[in-house]
């Protein structure tokens, strides 16, 4: 059986190859690594996903909801960059009750990695879709009566096929403009098999700032909402987000769809700031970005470091190489943009707990860092590293624990 070693770590044990991936295991650690990249004998870039951590937040909101609200995970953008699949079976196994995607693509290959929960795509799709949601049992998200039609025309007889029906709340992206909602609603009636399972909308909300809109918003939502109840009973009513969650739990209505909160993020460092606390306790990050130093070496004052040669030591320096750079999502900035010392120090990793700034321009596949001062760092020492979670590059290996 091959083996593979990671500096600092018990061996690996190359176990078996499923579908598209290698699966390399340790310690409960799952590693989904691509094959047509080579695995190296040392792991020096990784993301590391503590599900145990998105259960607890799954929980944790679930403790917020009142008595028959509905709790839709949203694992969109493969699970906000923590890997779809893992993310719903964590979530579904928490206590949500359905998951939302954001396509009928990401719904359906959920469907073929054997998931049977209710599945919602948030984001309307052209009529010519209409078959694929009935194929995959994918509940859609309707704005247009062209799709509806196309969703009855496609429906066996005999069967109903139910969609959530959008309204534009100002956001402008997509929905049915509320005044033209009513008669919107009036046109459905005449399709028979395809036929709302509930009403959506999503607020153009910023936490903490455009409250009394917001309010407005939801009030109006709601009126809509009891509307349609008078034809089609029974449908779910979500318009609450994280934000929206956070700052009118009274507007949870009956189903709530939840997406930052589960992975440990509240929408706003307004909420991390208030003197009393998070309005939702126990929501934990998840999610942790690492990179191996590879290289450190000193700098004199006044040499320069870095590509164009501009960033220049005001002091002698240690400075740090890791394997990871815009290529892998690192400060999400093409490479002409640098980070000077007139320009303050926008980035930095994290060793032992010490802040180790970046220097010089972030390279495709390398960043240097400012580590002087810090003890006990050599080669192979790992460094936390600040990503945006969907910009990180699919190709560093996950770890799941």
């Amino acid at each position: 059986m091959a083996r593979a070693l990671r500096l600092g770590a018990p061996p690996m044990t190359l176990t078996s190859i499923s579908f598209n991936f290698t699966i390399i295991e340790e310690e409960g650690f799952r590693v989904y690594h691509e094959p047509y990249t080579l695995y190296p004998y040392f792991m020096l870039k990784w993301i590391e996903i503590d599900l145990k951590l998105i259960g607890a937040n799954v929980r944790a909101v679930k403790k917020e909801l009142r008595p028959g609200v509905a709790l839709m995970a949203v694992v969109k953008e493969d699970g906000y960059g923590h890997g779809a699949l893992e993310t719903a079976k964590t979530a579904l196994a928490n206590g949500a009750d359905m998951l939302g995607t954001l396509t009928l693509e990401e719904a359906a290959i959920l469907r073929r990695k054997g998931v049977t929960a209710p599945i919602a795509a948030l984001a309307p799709a052209p009529a010519g879709y209409a078959a694929d949601f009935i194929k995959f049992g994918i509940i859609p998200t309707a704005d247009s009566l062209d799709f509806i039609k196309a969703l009855d025309a496609k429906t066996p007889a005999g069967c109903k096929t139910r969609y959530y029906a959008d309204i534009d709340s100002g956001l402008r992206r997509w929905g049915v403009q509320p005044e033209d909602f009513p008669a919107f609603l009036e046109k459905t009636l005449k399709y028979k098999k395809a036929v709302p399972a509930g009403i959506s909308t999503h607020l153009a909300y910023a936490p903490r700032k455009n409250m009394i809109e917001a309010e407005e918003k939801l009030s109006s939502f709601r009126e809509l909402g009891n509307r349609a109840e008078k034809f089609y009973p029974g449908l779910k009513l979500h318009a609450a987000n994280s934000a929206v969650l956070c700052d009118f739990p009274h507007w949870q209505l009956n189903m709530v769809r939840i997406g930052n909160l589960l992975y440990g993020l509240y929408p706003s460092r307004v909420y991390l700031e208030r003197t009393k606390g998070p309005p939702i306790k126990g929501i934990e990050r998840p999610w942790k970005f690492y990179a191996r130093i590879i290289s450190i070496k000193k700098v004199r004052k006044g040499e320069s470091l870095g590509y164009a040669s501009d960033y220049i030591a005001c002091k002698p320096m240690t400075i740090a190489a890791i394997p990871a750079g815009y290529a892998d999502g690192l400060t999400l900035e093409p490479s002409e943009k640098s980070i000077k010392l007139s320009a303050g120090q926008a980035y930095w990793g994290m060793i032992g707990g010490r802040e180790a700034p970046f220097v010089g321009r972030a390279g495709i596949a390398h960043t240097l860092l400012d580590i002087t001062g810090i003890p006990d760092v050599q080669t192979g020492t790992p460094v936390l590293l600040p990503v945006r979670r969907t910009a990180a590059s699919a190709r560093i290996p996950r770890i799941y624990k």
